[in-house]
Formats: structure tokens, sequence, C-alpha cells
């Protein structure tokens, strides 16, 4: 049993990283102390740091992946949260309805990693692309970010929409970042200004 959601109030960030909020979304950064929660199996006290209903989110190979990376990153640099996993919270209902995230800070090249995604449930709403959207926005707001990319399998037309909705266009380059043949999308800081 999680806590009752607070119902359109936002928890607070942890140092360094601010909510991302849409007209429907906030998109929260994981604090150490819910990524801990989560990998010890304790969903009740991962729900009260965040302060929402997680509705069953993370799972899977986020879950697997992901989380013992944050927890890595998080140990080292608490700020470091402005740059990696968020939940996306329907704010009204107080309610995980997926996660989106910037895979790290501007790497060399001055390129930010996105990540999206959202639970069955959610789907077919828009909210990924509302979340993709505000991530893309999140990494041109740093001077270093010259291009956000992502990497997506090219049979899965769902992430690619989202993709193209927040901007980015397939560039021909193939990576195999994720175990597969995936492909990359991005979008420059100047078509991302051209845009707005």
């Amino acid at each position: 049993m999680t806590e009752q959601p607070r119902g359109g109030e936002s928890p607070p960030a942890p140092t360094g990283a601010e909510v991302l909020r849409t007209s429907r979304l906030d998109l929260l950064p994981l604090p150490l102390a819910f990524v801990e929660a989560i990998l010890e199996g304790d969903r009740a006290s991962a729900a009260r740091v965040l302060g929402v209903d997680l509705n069953g989110w993370p799972d899977g190979a986020e879950l697997e992946r992901a989380f013992p990376l944050y927890r890595e990153v998080l140990s080292l640099d608490r700020g470091a949260a402005a740059w990696h996993g968020r939940a996306v919270v329907l704010r009204a209902q107080g309610l995980v309805a997926g996660s989106a995230n910037l895979k790290g800070p501007p790497n060399s090249r001055g390129e930010v990693e996105i990540g999206y995604g959202t639970q069955p449930s959610q789907r077919g709403r828009g909210l990924a692309k509302e979340a993709a959207a505000a991530l893309v926005t999140r990494a041109f707001l740093d001077a270093r970010t010259d291009r956000v990319v992502a990497v997506i399998d090219p049979r899965n037309m769902a992430s690619i929409r989202v993709a193209e909705s927040a901007g980015l266009r397939a560039t021909g380059e193939r990576v195999t970042r994720y175990g597969g043949d995936e492909r990359l999308w991005a979008v420059t800081r100047e078509a991302y200004q051209a845009s707005r």
C-alpha cells in the first residue's frame, strides 16, 4: 500500500535538480533515498519519498539496468539528479505515468541523450510526447548542449513519433548501444531554436 498522493502538489526536488512542469505533468528528479528504497524492494518508502502513487513503476529492464546506475551516480553527486532519471507524474492524480530521463550531462561533443516511456495503462495519451519535449527544452537550457539525441529501435514507431514530436529527426547513424540495431535521432540547438 502506498501513501496517498498529494493531488496537484509537487514534492520538493533534490538539491540541484528542478521539477520540470508541463500542462499535465511533473517530471520529478529521483533522489538517492528513492532509488535506494526501490532497489531494496521497499516501494512503500519509495512512494513516501516522492509523495506519489508509483502505479507499479519502475519495473523490468528500467529497474534492472537504470536504477543501479542512478544509485552509483547519485551516491557520488546528489546534484546529478538534474541529469538522470525522472518520474513522469500526472499532476492532478499524483500518479506515476512513466519515466523520462536525460542520460547524463552534455558529453565532450555537447550531446545529451534522452529516454522516455509510459506505463501500458497510460499509453496513447500524448504523455511521452509532453515529457520528451520538456527534456529537450531542459537540455538546451544548458549552454554546453549542442545536440539532443535519442537511440531508437527502428521498429518502435511509437518512440519515433515521440522523438519527432520533440523535434528530433533521423540521422541515419546506426548504433548498438542497447544490444540491438538502433538508429540515432537528433535535434541540434540551431534547429531547436528555429522551431520555437
